[in-house]
């Protein structure tokens, strides 16, 4: 049985994300949301990064892909870190 998706990645996430990807790819002079970088400049894949990370619905932009990883990579790295209310 496979593992349940993310909400973020459930519904029309695959529909929009395509869109995004398709269009960047379309237009060589998109560029990446976070570095301002386009296709050429950076050689690496287009994905459909969330404008607000880790926010199910958030509206998607092209990003290269090493900015999306970057980004989730340290997001989760936050996430690890945070302070609890008490010691366990």
């Amino acid at each position: 049985m496979s593992k349940p998706k993310p909400l973020h990645y459930r519904g029309n996430y695959q529909v929009q994300a395509k869109k995004v990807r398709d269009n960047a790819y379309a237009d060589p002079t998109t560029r990446c949301w976070r570095c301002q970088q386009t296709l050429a400049q950076h050689r690496q894949p287009w994905h459909a990064g969330h404008l607000h990370d880790g926010q199910a619905g958030s509206p998607l932009a092209a990003e290269c892909a090493q900015c999306n990883q970057s980004a989730g990579q340290a997001r989760g790295t936050r996430l690890g870190q945070r302070q609890h209310s008490r010691p366990w």
